[in-house]
């Protein structure tokens, strides 16, 4: 089994700003339509850091949920 890439504390931290900040890019989607510019990178970046923080947070060894049972 790999390491986990982020220690488990700053893969929390990752994964619930980028929640916050992928939740905010769809919320200005909606009430500002007309400039792309203020939630399309919100949009297309936020899922990769998602990512990236529930696979290391799956990959960490104090994880309950990480391996089937």
């Amino acid at each position: 089994m790999k390491p986990p890439k982020y220690p488990r504390s700053f893969a929390w931290f990752v994964v619930i700003a980028a929640s916050l900040l992928l939740a905010r890019g769809l919320m200005n989607l909606i009430i500002n339509t007309t400039r792309p510019g203020s939630w399309l990178l919100l949009i297309v970046l936020m899922p990769w850091p998602l990512s990236a923080g529930l696979k290391s947070l799956r990959l960490s060894p104090t994880s309950t949920w990480s391996s089937p049972p």
